[in-house]
């Protein structure tokens, strides 16, 4: 669901295109438009194109709009495709691209009065997310300089593994000083997806020497406890009438999951 933050409904392409471009940028730092259309008889659109390379989220995800009402048809396009090449979502590098056919847009009111456009159907579509490894272990030296209230990192090593089609582990190093304390901190993990689209994590543990470490360890082991073994649905997700029909994890010196979705009907 996609909040216009209007209270009228677009009712030409150029309103249309503005209303989406204004909708992503306030959540997506980018110069320039991200939204284009390209259309000959409107509603009917070819395509729907948003370009988000080189875009920064910073911001918390939206809190989906509660949808007051039912809704009706709104707009019809052939294509709906996403570009997001070296984008940074709150410090961390990823790179995204998806793809979706005869998408079927509805439009409602939310408990606002705001407009809102729903994605009633689509014919299919597919999505991959992926990542560089040297390009994550960077950011997370970054990020834990930024967090680490005094501590110095010195080393960030990332070891991801495939360990089959939607399985995926990984080992994380980190070189830590504060003063004269040295400290090696290794971290792992391991999450699985099974035939039913539910992943579960496993196997987190903290493993360190030096009194940094420990520290470090000590506060991550509830974290873990909490999370280790716990499993998540992701074919439960609120996407309406669309659902996943397939999901991969590749790895080589980049990690990359895609996944293909389409509508229930037709």
């Amino acid at each position: 669901m996609i909040s216009l933050g209007r209270k009228q409904f677009p009712s030409t392409k150029d309103e249309l295109a503005q209303a989406l471009d204004e909708a992503l940028h306030r959540y997506a730092s980018k110069p320039g438009r991200i939204v284009d259309l390209s259309v000959r008889v409107f509603p009917y659109i070819d395509e729907i194109a948003i370009n988000l390379d080189g875009a920064r989220v910073d911001v918390q995800p939206p809190v989906s709009p509660r949808l007051v009402g039912g809704t009706t048809l709104a707009y019809e396009a052939a294509f709906v495709t996403l570009t997001g090449r070296q984008i940074s979502v709150r410090g961390v590098p990823l790179s995204l691209r998806m793809e979706a056919r005869d998408v079927v847009l509805h439009k409602g009111q939310d408990e606002n009065g705001d407009a809102v456009l729903v994605v009633h159907h689509m014919r299919d579509g597919s999505l991959a997310l992926s990542a560089v490894q040297r390009e994550l272990e960077a950011a997370i030296a970054e990020i834990s300089r930024r967090e680490g209230r005094g501590i110095t990192i010195n080393q960030v090593r990332l070891a991801t593994r495939a360990r089959g089609a939607r399985s995926l582990s990984a080992d994380l190093s980190l070189q830590a000083r504060k003063l004269f304390l040295h400290s090696r901190i290794e971290i792992s993990g391991q999450i699985d997806i099974d035939d039913y689209f539910t992943a579960r994590i496993s196997n987190l543990k903290c493993k360190a020497d030096g009194a940094i470490g420990s520290l470090a360890c000590n506060a991550l082991d509830p974290i873990f406890r909490q999370f280790d073994g716990k499993t998540f649905p992701l074919a439960s997700l609120p996407l309406g009438d669309i659902q996943l029909h397939d999901i991969r994890i590749a790895v080589t010196d980049t990690i990359e999951f895609t996944a293909n979705f389409a509508s229930n009907t037709g």
